[in-house]
């Protein structure tokens, strides 16, 4: 039974897909050399990354059945327009070149 179907059950099924968030784990990348605040925030149409903070809040707001209770069956893009945007391809070409 797909996610969705569970509708009928009063259990919704969503997800909130993440772009690039300043982490722990981002400042560990950046000192690698892996890529600079720039290289990502030149490619985000918000021009930032999203914080933890951020995140926490699309998940709170999905959680909470009043205020989002007939959301089911989506994939929520959390990402300053970056996959909407197309210009993350580019980036990741560069890899290539």
């Amino acid at each position: 039974m797909q996610g969705f179907a569970w509708g009928v059950y009063r259990v919704r099924v969503n997800v909130v897909c993440p772009g690039w968030v300043k982490t722990e784990m981002d400042h560990k990348d950046q000192a690698g050399g892996l890529y600079t605040d720039g290289e990502i925030t030149n490619y985000v149409p918000m021009g930032r990354f999203a914080r933890p903070d951020d995140i926490a809040q699309a998940i709170s707001w999905l959680c909470d059945s009043t205020k989002s209770g007939f959301v089911n069956g989506v994939a929520l893009p959390f990402d300053g327009g970056w996959t909407s945007d197309g210009s993350w391809q580019s980036l990741r070409l560069k890899e290539f070149e």
